[in-house]
């Protein structure tokens, strides 16, 4: 039954068999298979709910734009709201982010104060329950405005009894 390969002399064969490496890989992936749901569900991880605090030059000064959700009483969010400066000076001027003469006029003055800073950052704290894409509309505005770079800032969680994950 066993035919000769290779040498007409009755020589050795280098034939590897593979049976057994097969057996084991299979073997090996059932374990995975059986053992990943288990895996899954128990590894639970803690999840930042802020980001490190910003270090400021003591001396520096910093554009710091505040975006603001529009909430009915129940505190359900129900749109993007008023933009403003948080600065002293400019507290009492609204903008938004509406396409036209106040979109232009926020531009505007993100352009000229800007300028005047050695770091162009813009610092931008939005509600935590406005969508993402509104808040992209604002950072393009800022860059288009001459800033090379915009941040959002967070505030630290309120409740520290919740841990991040569960």
């Amino acid at each position: 039954m066993g035919a000769s390969v290779g040498d007409k002399k009755g020589g050795l064969s280098a034939n590897i068999n593979v049976t057994p490496l097969v057996d084991i890989v299979l073997v090996l992936l059932i374990i995975f298979i059986v053992i990943t749901p288990a895996v899954d569900a128990s590894v639970k991880l803690p999840l930042a709910k802020h980001s490190p605090k910003v270090e400021k030059d003591p001396g520096a000064k910093y554009l710091t734009v505040v975006y603001q959700s529009k909430k009915d009483p129940n505190g359900k969010y129900l749109g993007p709201g008023p933009i403003s400066i948080d600065e002293k000076d400019a507290q009492n001027k609204l903008f938004a982010l509406d396409g036209g003469a106040k979109e232009q006029e926020l531009g505007d003055f993100i352009n000229r104060n800007v300028s005047y800073l050695t770091d162009k950052r813009v610092f931008v704290k939005a509600d935590g329950d406005m969508p993402y894409s509104e808040v992209d509309k604002l950072f393009k505005l800022i860059k288009k405005s001459g800033a090379d770079e915009a941040s959002i800032v967070t505030g630290e969680d309120k409740d520290t009894k919740k841990e991040g994950g569960k």
